[in-house]
């Protein structure tokens, strides 16, 4: 069993940001719902303009399934393709098309197809911690378009536990109510990550969440002696740095 110290994803990110700021400049700690800022996501985004798709970051959350673990790890978006701009022609739909200045676009992509990100995953892999792949989409509609009565737009998540060789990704579950996501299927080691990426990258419509990370149990008094106990400066320096040429 592996804890961290602190029991909400806000508090964990607070004691990690002053040792990204010191690495990569100032960074901003962001909530997904700042009314419920204790139980939301936090993102710590190196950059203060919004919306901050554009930046590789670190995420943290309460896990979906184990409310009393708490994710924490790399997270990027791919956004639209430029050449669907005129059909996201609002101020909302427009912070949607990628620029070059996309993390996705700058470093990331490449980054899979030279491996330098599957050696990224290696490393994490390497540092004793369990290491989850989880990749996310859906085909989304210009946000100034909103009806009420319109369906909620769906989207395919995939989950992957990464083996402890670093390269062999073991399929854990999957939520297909898109059916877009059907490549992903493909993915069954690490070195499978640049084509996978790269078809992804020529859907023009495509929107994609990645995320590589762990999962800390909360300690409590009555956790069990036996595991490790994680705190700040041992998550920075050795997991979530390893991700630092793409927090940018």
């Amino acid at each position: 069993m592996v804890y961290c110290e602190r029991k909400t994803p806000r508090r964990l990110l607070e004691d990690i940001e002053p040792l990204a700021s010191a690495a990569l400049g100032k960074t901003a700690r962001r909530p997904f719902n700042r009314f419920k800022a204790e139980i939301s996501p936090w993102w710590l985004v190196p950059g203060i303009k919004l919306p901050f798709y554009k930046y590789g970051k670190i995420y943290s959350k309460f896990c979906d399934s184990a409310p009393d673990k708490i994710l924490c790890g790399f997270y990027l978006e791919k956004g639209l393709a430029p050449e669907v701009a005129t059909v996201y022609n609002s101020r909302k739909g427009r912070s949607l098309i990628m620029t070059n200045a996309w993390q996705w676009r700058k470093k990331f992509l490449t980054g899979c197809i030279d491996g330098s990100f599957q050696e990224a995953l290696s490393k994490a892999a390497a540092s004793g911690l369990p290491v989850e792949l989880h990749i996310s989409g859906g085909y989304v509609d210009d946000p100034a378009l909103f009806d009420p009565y319109a369906e909620v737009q769906k989207i395919d998540h995939f989950v992957w536990d990464l083996q402890p060789d670093g390269t062999e990704l073991k399929y854990r579950c999957a939520k297909r109510d898109a059916m877009v996501l059907k490549i992903l299927n493909k993915l069954k080691t690490t070195a499978d990550l640049g084509a996978v990426m790269t078809e992804i990258n020529d859907d023009h419509f495509m929107w994609l969440n990645v995320f590589a990370g762990t999962a800390f149990q909360v300690f409590s008094e009555d956790s069990s002696a036996a595991g490790s106990t994680w705190d700040a400066t041992a998550i920075w320096r050795d997991f979530l740095s390893i991700f630092a040429p793409w927090i940018k």
